[in-house]
């Protein structure tokens, strides 16, 4: 009802009764409005507004987290929600449902930027109807063309390495650790008397992050450290004791209830390619006392050559201390490689004690084949041979320099060992480090480095034995100098994570040749303690104490749990990939519906990625989640996870960071194509480097496809400025030699190697080969050597068009 206005002043005794003829029908004029109640004045849930700053020049497919805002103005719960990305509260997971908030509440939003240069991206965060944006812009996109890198991932295409194809996770994913360890068990003395912050930490570590054992060099020592000397034979352990002793361990690991026991046994599927070696001392034969008051004999004879006795207590642990295979129901399982001496040129040649001053490579090498020859030789109480199943290896070179002293470290140490030794050792051993700081320098191995020295040992001993020899790499990572000596910090596991992703993607190359590979990530190692705040450096855990932060002695992981992490979910057949650029290096698998791509960034600048993923057809993608392991600006490793619901068409690939992108598909993948590849190495190899002087290679019985691609690998050793980019012909064409290689340049500003030494990857046209072909290589100035001359042919089903979108 309409009230009709007052055309008057009205006295203001008054008011009232015309407000009351103003009322509607139903209400009593007097009838008293009753106050709000109490619970409604309590119970105020509409936030103060908020505000969320914007960012800009974000890099494509970047990961971008807003500034955290604080809610205030309300006293009871309230709901929250976000569209566009996802919130945190209090530090906790992210999400991108529905929640609730109270009052002094922190709330951080993320999001994925754009994949497209100079393009906005919102997230609207909405609590109790109020609302905020979090606005993230990607940078202008320039107009340098380089700054892309073009990655093709073919996914239907299996990639096949002289015939291995498939992502051997007990191959490659390994630690350098035992199942009978005791620094898995906390409360011991190898865990300083301290327990795991998680008591299933074996089982959590070893089943879910896929991982598998590798490497014993403690275990045989320590079992020859309580055998006797054999009254009748100077200098040979006693055998009665080592089969009773080696009884009484089987026994021991079949039947024990310890806890480390039932570890042991539980997790013994992971340890069924170990591998076992000895140290220089008491191995050696140089007087050192075994642990029993004795020394292994020294003599050196036709009947007995140096080396002998060692090979016979060798011999005896393989076979008395493990499982003897069919019918044997005790013990563990038995190694499958014997290394036979860690690193001996080190301690015996290099840095000899007085004892083993004098001490040569040639003598080293021989008592190697004095250990291979009597391991074999050993015999069971019934005659038969019983370690036909154990490889042996050598020499286990710390530092593969072969490049030294103008190629003398590799005629006088490696080639040295392979000439004396090779046609006894079944396989090569060898460790890769980084340095990415000594002495004020950056020496890397990862890129090309690590493919030269490759190249040259399957080249040389194809020609010194008649076949390639397999490689077991059983250390790998980074030993960062400048932080030697120093407590743990995250920074330094940061250089060594670098390292194992980057070494890791050459080694993934050759899956036909690596037995197995070990990056050296030890469990506790209190063994290695150098005081009570220098502890051993390349381990998996760490006390709480030891970081800046935090407090206890509970053992917790470090860093280093990064790289399983990262790699956890990995695995299937090997697919057809390729970069533009050599410095991004890229591997993809696939496992039925799911693909797997591995990127590695060499560079210590960011690169952009146009990444095309082809051969699916009309099997539409589902979901993709990203992993990526990268490094914030004080050099501590981050690792996160990502899910998407599309991969994005520019991937930002941050500086020395690895990616792991899971694609999941609606349907299994199908092989339906081929990608077969070969190496075939030339008729000589180190060649010396003379200006203009022609040097000529011949590459023989090459099969040669229809469809596919070739590189030509030139091993090259030189001073630093002499030229990388030789004139080469193949069959008489002329080929264009790039510029770039895997890696740094390896100068560094004259703070890098001391030399170059690494592969020149040069592209083919497949219709240049033929079946016997010649190569022709110019330089335009003298010095150094063309260590080694290869052809990578791929032969495919179909053409490939690389780059092309």
């Amino acid at each position: 009802m309409v009230c009709p206005s007052l055309t008057g002043r009205i006295a203001l005794a008054f008011l009232s009764l015309v407000l009351t003829a103003c009322s509607s029908d139903g209400d009593r004029a007097d009838t008293k409005q009753p106050p709000p109640s109490e619970d409604k004045v309590q119970q105020d849930s509409q936030p103060d507004a908020f505000t969320f700053g914007a960012v800009s020049d974000a890099e494509p497919g970047s990961q971008q987290v807003s500034n955290a805002i604080t809610i205030t103005g309300i006293n009871t719960s309230t709901d929250i929600s976000v569209n566009g990305g996802e919130f945190s509260i209090n530090d906790g997971p992210f999400q991108n449902s529905t929640g609730t908030v109270n009052s002094g509440d922190s709330v951080v939003l993320r999001l994925i930027a754009s994949t497209d240069y100079g393009a906005t991206v919102t997230a609207t965060l909405t609590v109790g109807g109020v609302s905020a944006e979090f606005r993230v812009t990607t940078k202008a996109e320039s107009t340098n063309n380089e700054d892309t890198v073009k990655v093709d991932v073919n996914l239907n295409m299996r990639h096949t390495v002289g015939g291995e194809s498939v992502f051997d996770r007990r191959k490659f994913i390994n630690i350098h650790a035992s199942n009978t360890e005791q620094d898995w068990v906390g409360n011991n003395s190898q865990s300083a008397g301290a327990p795991n912050e998680d008591p299933d930490l074996m089982t959590n570590f070893l089943e879910g992050y896929d991982v598998y054992l590798g490497r014993d060099t403690g275990g045989m020592k320590w079992q020859l450290s309580l055998l006797p000397e054999d009254p009748s034979r100077p200098g040979f352990i006693d055998e009665t004791a080592a089969k009773s002793n080696g009884g009484g361990a089987r026994w021991n690991y079949t039947t024990g209830t310890s806890t480390g026991a039932q570890l042991a046994r539980y997790h013994e599927h992971r340890a069924t390619d170990m591998v076992v070696g000895g140290q220089q001392h008491p191995y050696w034969p140089n007087g050192d006392d075994t642990g029993m008051g004795w020394s292994f004999s020294t003599a050196d004879s036709e009947e007995e050559p140096f080396g002998t006795a060692v090979g016979h207590y060798m011999a005896n642990f393989l076979y008395e201390y493990f499982n003897r295979g069919a019918g044997d129901t005790y013990g563990q399982p038995k190694p499958v490689f014997l290394e036979v001496m860690n690193e001996p040129l080190y301690d015996l040649v290099d840095f000899p004690s007085d004892k083993d001053k004098g001490t040569t490579p040639e003598e080293v090498f021989k008592f190697h084949n004095a250990v291979a020859d009597a391991v074999r030789a050993f015999r069971d109480p019934w005659d038969q041979a019983v370690h036909d199943n154990v490889l042996i290896g050598g020499y286990t070179v710390a530092f593969p320099d072969f490049e030294k002293n103008d190629f003398n470290r590799w005629e006088e140490r490696d080639k040295l060992f392979i000439d004396i030794a090779g046609e006894k050792m079944d396989f090569l051993s060898l460790h890769f480090y980084d340095f990415p700081d000594i002495e004020g320098k950056r020496k890397l191995r990862r890129g090309s480095n690590l493919e030269a020295t490759f190249d040259m040992l399957e080249q040389y001993t194809l020609m010194a034995t008649g076949e390639r020899m397999p490689f077991l790499i059983s250390e790998f990572g980074a030993t960062v100098h400048s932080m030697m000596n120093q407590p743990w910090s995250p920074e330094r596991d940061g250089y060594k994570l670098r390292a194992f992703n980057g070494l890791m993607m050459n080694i993934l190359e050759r899956p036909d040749q690596i037995l197995k590979s070990i990056p050296f990530i030890t469990v506790k190692a209190e063994w290695g303690r150098q005081s009570e705040t220098v502890p051993y450096t390349n381990r998996l855990m760490r006390q709480k104490k030891e970081a800046d932060t935090e407090s206890g002695d509970s053992w917790v992981y470090t860093e280093l749990v990064k790289f399983y992490q990262l790699w956890a979910e990995v695995k299937g057949t090997r697919v057809d990939s390729w970069a533009s650029d050599l410095d991004v290096q890229v591997n993809a698998y696939v496992d039925g519906a799911t693909a797997y791509i591995v990127l590695n960034n060499l560079e210590e600048e960011t690169s952009i990625l146009d990444l095309a993923t082809l051969g699916t057809g009309t099997n539409p993608l589902q979901e993709v989640t990203v992993k990526e392991l990268s490094y914030n600006d004080d050099g501590v490793p981050v690792l996160s996870e990502t899910t998407l619901e599309q991969l994005p068409e520019k991937i930002t690939l941050k500086p020395e960071a690895t990616l792991v992108l899971q694609l999941n598909y609606k349907e299994n993948i199908t092989l339906d194509e081929e990608n077969s590849e070969t190496k075939y190495y030339a008729d000589k190899y180190k060649q010396p480097i003379e200006a203009k002087r022609k040097l000529q290679f011949a590459i023989s019985n090459v099969e040669v496809s229809d469809e596919g691609e070739a590189i030509l690998r030139l091993g090259i050793g030189r001073d630093h400025g002499k030229s990388l980019t030789p004139s080469v012909t193949i069959n008489g064409h002329k080929v264009s030699v790039p510029e770039d290689y895997q890696g740094y340049d390896q100068y560094y500003d004259g703070k890098g190697r001391d030399q170059f030494f690494g592969v020149i990857e040069i592209p083919v046209a497949i219709e240049y080969l033929t079946k016997d072909n010649a190569v022709e290589i110019e330089f335009p100035d003298d010095g150094g050597y063309v260590s080694t001359t290869t052809l990578q042919v791929f032969s495919t089903s179909s053409a490939i068009n690389r780059g092309v979108r």
